[in-house]
């Protein structure tokens, strides 16, 4: 795995479910070993990394990421690529007419998640509600949990609370499955998963 970065989410946990369940299979390649220096040539299935070609059976190419078109159109993005939003309600800074959720926003400490998502739309409907209602807004509150299966019934997670700042949206509270925990836990969360995306699909196409 070639990576641009110098570290990920929760990169303890999965290096220590790479050794445990798939020795020899997964290596990550940060950027001071060519990972931010990538050629992807698909019609010959190759991968090259710092002028040496290596053939792969399968490749899942990630590039850059920004903002979608219909925000940029929207005129509500910066020079970063991402569409800068009011902590308290997700309204944008470029436009007080339009509230972006999710990827598209540029709000601080949360991730770009379904979770954050959801929480986010929640808080930016009651602002919406309250600006066509006169009802009451309370304070913005929002929250994640990301959780990953690394094999059968071996979940983890990370998360957090989170406030809106003048700043931005801050994490105040945060947690992070362990490296070591037991195979009963670790099951317990894999099904915490399973509970919270069927809530979330209910809440969403409900």
């Amino acid at each position: 795995m070639f990576d641009p970065k110098d570290k990920f989410s929760k990169q303890a946990l999965f290096e220590e479910a790479w050794g445990k369940y798939y020795a020899g299979m997964v290596e990550w390649i940060g950027p001071e070993f060519g990972g931010g220096a990538v050629e992807v040539r698909p019609a010959t299935m190759e991968i090259v990394v710092e002028g040496e070609a290596q053939k792969v059976d399968a490749c899942n190419v990630i590039p850059a990421q920004k903002a979608g078109q219909i925000a940029e159109i929207a005129g509500v993005t910066d020079d970063s690529g991402w569409a800068p939003v009011n902590p308290e309600n997700m309204k944008s800074k470029a436009d007080e007419n339009i509230w972006v959720l999710g990827d598209s926003s540029a709000q601080g400490d949360m991730p770009k998640s379904g979770f954050s998502a959801n929480s986010q739309a929640k808080v930016a409907a009651m602002a919406v509600r309250g600006e066509l209602s006169d009802a009451k807004v309370f304070p913005a509150r929002y929250s994640n949990t990301c959780w990953s299966l690394v094999a059968p019934d071996d979940g983890v997670k990370v998360g957090a609370s989170y406030e809106p700042t003048p700043e931005k949206i801050a994490s105040v509270e945060s947690f992070i499955s362990e490296t070591g925990e037991d195979a009963a836990l670790r099951k317990a969360t894999y099904e915490e998963s399973l509970g919270w995306y069927a809530g979330i699909t209910a809440d969403i196409f409900g």
